[in-house]
């Protein structure tokens, strides 16, 4: 593991869980005894979220990126990125989803030319999303030839190198953002990690794809996909 690594977090209207999610986050980046940063990209909530972090900021030694409008999830998450000057950048979605002792089991493997993804293992969401995340590995490997067990989980280390050359060229999805990038990145030649993590289902509304929109969001993927291959 490289000796820096920082952590960037994307959070919207979190004000229930926000403080206890970043005391633990930050008692486990202390255990790991790196230089780090931990970042939050706070994207225009309107629950109170924003004004907690401002209260938390010095406390838990946060840097925040904060807009008062919406840049929505991929904006956020480059705005947070952009923050970081470490090597090894771990990025995860907050909402108390993931067992945050379980960063400490895939940042280990952070490494130039690496892509770790956080594999859900004991999942509690609804079913269907379980299914809809199987039929996506099917997806990708029948049409990109890579195979990825949890494509689209947002619980990763990206190498700095490799991200930033993504970022820069530019991103397709709108939706399925990590898949995209995940793809990007072995197509760029990085190993992939797979490690298990524990995750579970929100406490409040899912902040997933709303079942409405999902034959919309499948529709686009697909249609993106071949600009995606073609651009790899």
């Amino acid at each position: 593991m490289s000796n820096r690594v920082d952590f960037v977090f994307n959070a919207f209207n979190e004000i229930e869980t926000i403080e206890n999610d970043i005391s633990e986050i930050f008692t486990v980046v202390k255990e790991l005894q790196t230089e780090s940063k931990i970042i939050i990209a706070e994207d225009g909530s309107t629950d109170g979220t924003s004004e907690k972090l401002l209260q938390l900021k010095s406390k838990f030694n946060l840097t925040l990126s904060q807009t008062k409008e919406r840049r929505g999830y991929s904006k956020a998450l480059i705005d947070g990125i952009s923050l970081s000057k470490a090597d090894i950048i771990f990025f995860s979605d907050m909402g108390s989803k993931f067992n945050w002792s379980d960063i400490k089991k895939i940042v280990q493997f952070g490494e130039r030319d690496v892509l770790v993804i956080g594999v859900r293992v004991n999942r509690t969401d609804p079913l269907y999303r379980q299914v809809l995340t199987k039929m996506y590995s099917v997806f990708i490997k029948s049409f990109y030839g890579y195979s990825f067990r949890d494509p689209d989980s947002g619980f990763r280390v990206y190498d700095r190198n490799t991200l930033n050359k993504i970022i820069e060229h530019g991103l397709i999805n709108n939706h399925l953002l990590n898949s995209e990038i995940g793809i990007r990145c072995l197509a760029m030649g990085n190993r992939l990690i797979e490690v298990d993590i524990n995750y579970k289902n929100r406490n409040d509304s899912s902040r997933g794809l709303p079942v409405k929109i999902i034959p919309k969001v499948i529709l686009s993927t697909i249609q993106n996909a071949y600009k995606i291959r073609k651009d790899l």
